[in-house]
């Protein structure tokens, strides 16, 4: 790669930054479509091969498929309003809770007046403005539901374009050659996509399982729904997990102000993450993305970067998307080699 092909290189990348943010609105949900519609079809693919099933029409295995995530996106909204009611009906109550535990932590920096209620309330939730907050958690909700519309919308007319998006591209390269590298393109971007969201879906529900379990036998409340939480956290590299077990070490210190119950919490719901994390992980998903740990981490920060929480959950699958992409050309597969774990691109 020459000084010309380096400023080229740069200059699209800086053009494909500056699209991604200016088009994020429009670009995210296709992209979540796109991903999901790879678990859709990994996941029909996988019912077609259950006893009976396979004797069926395709496009039945697609419904079953879909009727599947629907109920599951149904259960867990269901589930995440519930328990949402139950915290916020059980907030008031943590008032003595969160008093006892400020002194406990004003004794140890030797303050021995404890703060009122009063005084706490003017130091934190009044200098919030919540009408404010609350019209922009309610438009937040709103979007995210029109989001979850417009993705499913996107899911159908992609799933029955897979047929004559074939006889296009048949057109689109004449030539043998030429379609054959891009069909092992599109193949090796379907495997390693359907490869990683699979197994990295059943790690999290493991890891959600295992979490549920250490939250139920520490007499936990909601302990269904702050599983889910950690396993749709887990979705985010590195730092995900992390983030999950501060926010219900933080609702538990709430809920209870004991330093006792608040660190058997974080000694054990960190101890899953490490059981997942360090040693089960690395085990199932071997190294079927190729990525070096750094360019995770960069992709990771990219990625939230340009479309935040969304963005992060997608970063390592569009960055394998993307390092397959390089890799495919001459000139842009050092890219692709440095970013790799090992160097060894296919």
């Amino acid at each position: 790669m020459n000084i010309r092909d380096v400023f080229h290189f740069a200059a699209l990348t800086a053009l494909v930054g500056w699209f991604l943010v200016v088009g994020g609105g429009v670009l995210l949900p296709l992209v979540v479509a796109v991903m999901l519609t790879y678990v859709l079809i990994g996941a029909s693919q996988g019912l077609r091969k259950l006893p009976g099933l396979s004797l069926l029409p395709i496009w039945f295995s697609y419904v079953m498929a879909l009727t599947l995530f629907g109920l599951a996106l149904v259960t867990i909204s269901l589930i995440a309003v519930s328990n949402l009611r139950d915290i916020a009906r059980t907030a008031p109550d943590s008032q003595d809770n969160i008093l006892a535990l400020a002194g406990r932590i004003g004794s140890m920096f030797g303050i021995e007046d404890t703060p009122s209620w009063d005084t706490l309330l003017a130091l934190t939730l009044d200098r919030l403005d919540v009408p404010d907050m609350s019209l922009h958690l309610l438009s937040s909700v709103a979007s995210a539901g029109g989001y979850v519309v417009l993705i499913g919308t996107y899911m159908v007319f992609m799933v029955a374009e897979r047929g004559p998006m074939t006889v296009k591209i048949e057109m689109v390269l004449p030539d043998t050659t030429e379609r054959g590298n891009a069909r092992h393109v599109f193949d090796q971007i379907n495997d390693q996509i359907v490869t990683y969201l699979s197994t990295k879906t059943l790690i999290n529900a493991i890891l959600g399982i295992v979490s549920y379990a250490l939250m139920w036998l520490m007499g936990m409340d909601n302990a269904v729904f702050w599983a889910f939480f950690v396993a749709i956290f887990n979705y985010i590299p590195y730092v995900g997990s992390l983030i999950a077990v501060v926010v219900i070490v933080f609702y538990r210190a709430l809920m209870t102000g004991d330093f006792g119950v608040i660190l058997t919490t974080v000694v054990l719901l960190t101890a899953a993450q490490v059981y997942v994390g360090n040693w089960l992980e690395p085990r199932v998903m071997s190294r079927s993305l190729n990525l070096s740990p750094l360019t995770v981490l960069v992709a990771l920060v990219v990625w939230g970067s340009l479309w935040g929480l969304p963005g992060a959950i997608i970063a390592v699958p569009m960055t394998s998307i993307v390092m397959i992409i390089l890799a495919s050309f001459k000139s842009t597969r050092a890219v692709a080699v440095l970013a790799s774990r090992d160097g060894e691109i296919t």
